[in-house]
């Protein structure tokens, strides 16, 4: 009997024969699992491969407080609260085979949730069963400690930063994922993007409610709990039918979507040899990593905290990085060293790539008017006595920086030097990127433009596919090793030697799946750096900059259409054109801007920190990193409250807080709540600060707040 006859057979049998149901985790029939199919991962070899269950099973907690939080008030104002034990006081694991939802098992406890698990383990046929859960680092800390219990210690576990796991396999062949990370976005907007059937009911569980793991539930808080893992089986089926994948392919993360396909079309170009050739050696890849930059985020140094009563207008560029990936040239080579050297050595090579080590003296802006500096002071490997602004250097006595001749363009065009040298240079021939790979980069752009308003579940795909181009370029080849400490619950960076560290770049550099050298994404980011600037001399006032959007006024239009016009010739003379799509043309790197871009009032208070009122509605909008959306409601319609020491209250705008408690066992409280690890959630207040204001930009002692903007933390 044929495979592809079996599952049809098992699929026609589950949709005609068991009915959805949500049902206690112990009265169900665990036994109907033994209808589900298996399936085998393809791969190179020809050894026997696990069996995987063709099922998708989303699982989740509701948790509750032990008691209600006490609060210590800070000298700035600000509200902490006194973190208390918490518990689990509801689950749910929704199972779905065959695009038909099967059941919806619940429960109280979280000791049952590890036995509801482990009955679904034995009676499903195959020898690995993928658990998904829609933001796993949160129900794995009330969970790991019951888990162990029945499966013991896993023996994988893959995580993107500390706390913040997207799979851990136990040697039971049960591996939890994380849906989150894939999805990119809270299972409400993923259900209601895709359309799905069940959306999260919303507003049907108090979640301030004090419960205990012996309590009822209401109607509409066991719908509430249905619905999210519902949702959850739906969102992941839709998302799997529309990538043509199943649950053995599906990719862990949205980056890990188009790199299959980068990957897969770069093998049939032997794209693999062609990496090889020009792969950096293990020093130049550790330079290279110094050079990445990231984006530009700045607000106007002269205007910090006035209200702009000017009729801003925001400028976005349509898909930067991308734009930036068929448009230029790149290291088509493998890079070689060069003589030390001056700026304009490297600026008069055309034809060239270079990056090296810039080092300055007497550092100091062209223009003292100039109002948006542009050298990242928390990427100089040396500075000395500089004088910041919001984390940009205006001037300083010595700066040490790696860049490449595109970062070097525009710091050359807005600073001097009293004396400079480029040293430690490298040079490579540059040309377009490879053919299959741009090709590639605007099918999906030209995909997603296209599905616009049809379909949202592929065009939700295609937007985030978009999207997670750019990171499939900048992924280092050798990541930090995250380990938990399963007794203690505590993360940490596994230590590597220098050695060790080569070596796995070495194996990097030798895998067959490397396709695209981490360099182009340095260069792509140092390519979208010049644009941002070119883009924002066309304003008369340039307000605000963050990373592919110039917000200004007396915007000069011919200046505008002159940049478009030339982004438009770059991708012409590497053969793209527009995309068409509902009678309109849409061509990448442009600069756009529409009514609802337009703001009647505007103020900035530095990287990340901005609001204004838009014109089209009438209403102000917030930007502050940290502090959703709703935190506009808190300004009480009135800009004058967007400043300096100005509060938003946790408890109004939904922001939370984490505290990790981590218990030496599991342990039953005194109202029977058995309790293991747990995260207490409490409302964050976020103090507002700005950046110091240069009304005398020649007053020597000028005291200013540095901030490192890949986390908008004060240093």
């Amino acid at each position: 009997m044929k495979r592809g006859y079996r599952k049809e057979a098992a699929a026609e049998y589950i949709r005609d024969y068991i009915p959805y149901k949500m049902e206690y985790w112990d009265s169900w029939d665990y036994s109907i699992l033994g209808r589900i199919r298996t399936l085998r991962r393809r791969g190179r070899g020809q050894e026997e491969r696990p069996a995987y269950n063709d099922v998708i099973i989303m699982a989740d907690t509701e948790t509750s407080k032990k008691h209600p939080n006490e609060y210590r008030t800070e000298k700035d104002g600000t509200k902490v609260a006194i973190p208390v034990h918490n518990h689990v006081v509801a689950f749910t694991v929704s199972i779905r085979a065959y695009h038909h939802n099967i059941v919806t098992l619940w429960g109280r406890r979280p000791s049952d949730l590890a036995e509801a698990l482990e009955r679904i383990r034995v009676n499903l046929p195959g020898e690995r069963t993928f658990i998904f859960f829609h933001n796993l680092s949160y129900d794995w800390v009330f969970i790991r400690r019951f888990l162990f219990r029945v499966w013991g210690y896993p023996v994988h576990q893959l995580n993107t930063k500390p706390h913040f796991p997207i799979s851990i396999e136990f040697g039971t062949g049960m591996i939890l994922r994380d849906s989150l990370i894939l999805a990119q976005r809270k299972l409400e907007k993923w259900a209601k993007d895709l359309g799905v059937t069940h959306k999260k009911a919303a507003g049907f569980w108090d979640y301030d409610r004090i419960r205990n793991q012996h309590e009822d539930f209401t109607a509409d808080e066991l719908t509430y709990i249905e619905h999210d893992t519902l949702a959850g089986v739906e969102c992941l089926d839709a998302t799997m039918q529309a990538l043509g994948k199943d649950i053995t392919s599906l990719a862990y993360t949205a980056t890990g979507v188009p790199r299959e396909q980068i990957r897969k079309r770069g093998k049939q170009y032997n794209a693999h040899e062609r990496f090889k050739s020009m792969a950096p050696d293990y020093m130049q890849q550790t330079h290279m990593e110094y050079t990445y930059h990231g984006g530009y985020v700045h607000a106007n140094r002269f205007m910090v905290g006035d209200i702009i009563t000017e009729e801003v207008r925001d400028y976005d560029f349509t898909s930067s990085y991308p734009y930036c990936m068929c448009a230029f040239s790149y290291p088509a080579e493998k890079f070689t060293p060069a003589d030390d050297c001056w700026i304009t050595d490297i600026l008069q090579d055309k034809d060239a790539a270079y990056y090296f080590l810039f080092i300055g003296t007497g550092a100091d802006l062209k223009d003292p008017a100039f109002p948006m500096p542009p050298l990242q002071y928390s990427k100089c490997v040396r500075c000395i006595n500089p004088v910041l602004d919001n984390g940009r250097v205006i001037s300083a006595d010595m700066v040490a920086i790696w860049l490449t001749e595109q970062d070097l363009y525009v710091i050359d065009k807005y600073m001097k030097f009293e004396k400079h040298i480029c040293t430690h240079v490298q040079r490579a021939e540059k040309a377009y990127l490879p053919r299959w790979f741009t090709d590639y980069v605007f099918e999906c752009f030209q995909k997603k433009q296209h599905l616009k308003g049809g379909d949202p579940v592929a065009y939700s795909i295609a937007k985030a596919t978009v999207n997670s181009l750019y990171g499939v370029t900048v992924q280092k080849p050798v990541k930090d090793d995250i380990q938990e400490d399963y007794q203690t619950g505590e993360n940490y960076i596994e230590q590597i030697t220098d050695e060790d560290r080569e070596q796995k770049y070495q194996k990097y550099v030798n895998s067959y799946n490397s396709v695209l050298p981490y360099f182009i994404g340095v260069w792509v980011t140092a390519y979208a750096f010049r644009n941002l600037f070119e883009l924002g001399e066309c304003a008369g006032t340039w307000v605000y900059s963050d990373t592919d959007s110039v917000y200004g006024y007396d915007w000069n239009d011919e200046n505008i259409r002159k940049y478009n016009e030339k982004c438009k010739k770059r991708l012409t003379d590497n053969g793209y054109g527009p995309v068409i799509a509902g009678g309109k043309e849409y061509w990448l790197g442009t600069a756009v801007s529409g009514e609802e871009d337009i703001y009647t009032e505007f103020v900035a208070l530095g990287s990340k920190r901005y609001a204004g009122r838009k014109k089209e509605d009438g209403k102000i909008h917030i930007t502050v990193a940290g502090v959703p959306k709703n935190g506009a409601e808190q300004l009480q319609d009135d800009l004058k409250n967007f400043r300096s020491g100005m509060i938003f209250r946790g408890d109004k705008t939904g922001k939370m807080m984490h505290s990790y408690i981590y218990v030496d066992d599991i342990y039953t409280d005194e109202d029977g709540n058995e309790t293991g690890d747990s995260i207490d959630l409490n409302p964050a207040d976020y103090l507002m600060d700005m950046t110091e204001k240069f009304d005398d930009i020649y007053t020597d002692d000028i005291e200013v707040q540095v901030y490192d903007e890949s986390d908008n933390g004060r240093l």
